[in-house]
């Protein structure tokens, strides 16, 4: 059975859509030079070369009985006419001693070395066997023709190269979407989301659909990577508090004490606030939601947040430095007063006794910078860049609560904001970076 696809990534120029294209142009571009051709050939012998001979054909016509009046002299010049009798025995005038070209059969044309103008002329001969040249000026006609002549070749010329341009560009798109449709199948038959479309240039469309794919590619990369890395992390991080539900269950099933009743409930409660931030990050991160955002004054919320965490520092012997300044960004209120107070909780519970807590506020052009340093120790470099992952927990972390998601749930606020967030470390601690 034919794959979907394999049409599309078989390589066949002559299927594609392209290709007819091409053609179809081609076929329009021969028309056109057909026409042009008959219309340059019509030109020529129609308008030209009979309209010419007809023009003379007509003064012989209008020749006077009275021959004297054209033969007396040796040249008449009449309204652009040339009239120059032969010789008395018939020899040729001397204009024709010069370079003569024919035109066609009968027809003749010559340069005149003293008006520097070009006449086409036949040879007439009278009754009394006397000839006469009769000569019309087609200085103008003759640069028109060869103007009208240039303009037929370079239009064919331009026509010619559209075909080859046409062809060559239907050529690069074919390859182009060749290539990205077989890139795309290989992925889908083996999984391997690390293969990359090759961009072989960026100034055509091509070319930015190439590296539009492989950044959607990579972020596809990253989700799935996550994907399985929360899965790995919540087998590993709810396992524990899973198996100590169990103990607790046990406990009260044996002995049915109050302590192993709050245990449980604790256990519960912990399990039920790790899956409720669990939703909450998924549902920031998929709905993308704005319609709660407004003009909000961050000052008066940073304020609430280290209201809310001062008593906590306070056990802790913790000193909150602060240094805010008024200002305003377009936000959720409730998701930014939920950011920042994870943060500082964060620095709470990784600062030591009688450490502190420096809370700073500044502008950056439009933006607004909340700086937020602690003195807790630090994070390792390895770690730095998966803080912001689902269950991270550093090593030096294990040993206190959390479930690893609170840095997460920042980390998808900040980017509903279109917001930027950084860490560092500092010689004593951490320090959090936010731009908003």
């Amino acid at each position: 059975m034919t794959k979907p696809s394999q049409a599309a990534t078989n390589g066949q120029y002559t299927k594609s859509s392209s290709f007819k294209m091409a053609l179809f142009f081609t076929l329009l571009c021969g028309l056109s030079l057909s026409i042009l051709g008959y219309f340059g050939y019509y030109f020529e012998r129609g308008h030209f070369i009979h309209g010419t001979e007809e023009v003379i054909d007509t003064e012989i016509r209008h020749l006077k009985i009275d021959q004297e009046l054209y033969i007396g002299y040796s040249e008449n010049e009449m309204m652009g006419r040339l009239f120059i009798p032969f010789g008395p025995h018939g020899e040729s005038p001397v204009i024709l001693s010069g370079k003569v070209e024919r035109l066609k059969e009968g027809v003749i044309v010559f340069d005149h070395p003293i008006k520097e103008k070009t006449y086409a002329a036949k040879i007439h001969t009278f009754a009394s066997n006397k000839k006469i040249l009769v000569a019309i000026d087609i200085t103008q006609t003759q640069h028109e023709f060869r103007l009208m002549k240039w303009l037929s070749i370079i239009s064919i010329s331009l026509i010619i190269l559209v075909v080859l341009v046409s062809y060559m560009i239907s050529v690069f798109v074919a390859r182009g979407t060749n290539r990205i449709a077989t890139t795309a199948q290989k992925i889908m038959d083996t999984g391997d989301l690390s293969q990359r479309l090759e961009v072989s240039s960026r100034w055509d469309d091509l070319g930015k659909m190439s590296t539009t794919l492989n950044l959607m590619l990579d972020r596809i990369e990253t989700l799935m990577g996550g994907v399985r890395q929360v899965s790995d992390n919540i087998a590993h991080d709810l396992r524990t508090p899973l198996t100590r539900l169990r103990n607790h269950i046990e406990a009260v099933h044996d002995n049915h004490s109050d302590s192993a009743k709050e245990a449980l409930l604790n256990e519960a409660d912990q399990l039920l606030s790790t899956f409720n931030a669990l939703l909450r990050i998924s549902r920031i991160e998929t709905e993308k939601k704005r319609e709660h955002f407004q003009t909000t004054a961050l000052r008066p919320l940073i304020e609430d947040v280290i209201a809310l965490y001062g008593p906590l520092a306070e056990v802790k012997h913790i000193t909150i430095k602060q240094q805010l300044i008024n200002t305003e960004c377009e936000g959720d209120k409730d998701l930014l007063f939920q950011a920042y107070a994870n943060i500082v909780d964060n620095a709470i519970k990784y600062t030591p006794n009688d450490g502190y807590i420096s809370i700073e506020m500044r502008t950056e052009g439009e933006h607004t910078m909340v700086v937020i340093e602690d003195t807790g120790g630090g994070i390792p470099k390895q770690d730095m860049a998966k803080v912001f992952q689902r269950f991270f927990r550093s090593d030096l972390s294990r040993g206190t609560v959390g479930n690893g998601l609170g840095l997460s749930l920042v980390h998808v606020v900040f980017d509903l904001h279109y917001g930027q967030i950084e860490l560092e470390n500092t010689a004593d601690g951490l320090r959090f970076i936010t731009k908003l």
